[in-house]
């Protein structure tokens, strides 16, 4: 899942690691349920970033994780 845009994609398994390494975010194990739901057979879907659904909540946690950690890095590196 692409957590900047809530696009959801099904890869496959040669795919997983060219896209995943770049602007994809692998799905936890906990969630598959509700990615597969989202899915609906098909192989992508746009999650909502506003709704209150566990992807979307979990989209934004990554996205506050990745905030936080940016900030960091440049409070280290000021100098």
């Amino acid at each position: 899942m692409n957590v900047d845009t809530g696009e959801l994609v099904r890869l496959q398994e040669q795919e997983r690691k060219r896209l995943v390494c770049g602007e994809f975010e692998p799905i936890p194990a906990e969630l598959r349920g509700a990615a597969e739901k989202k899915l609906a057979g098909s192989d992508r879907a746009v999650v909502s970033q506003s709704s209150g659904g566990k992807l979307s909540k979990w989209a934004r946690l990554q996205r506050k994780k990745r905030r936080k950690s940016t900030q960091e890095s440049r409070r280290r590196n000021r100098g």
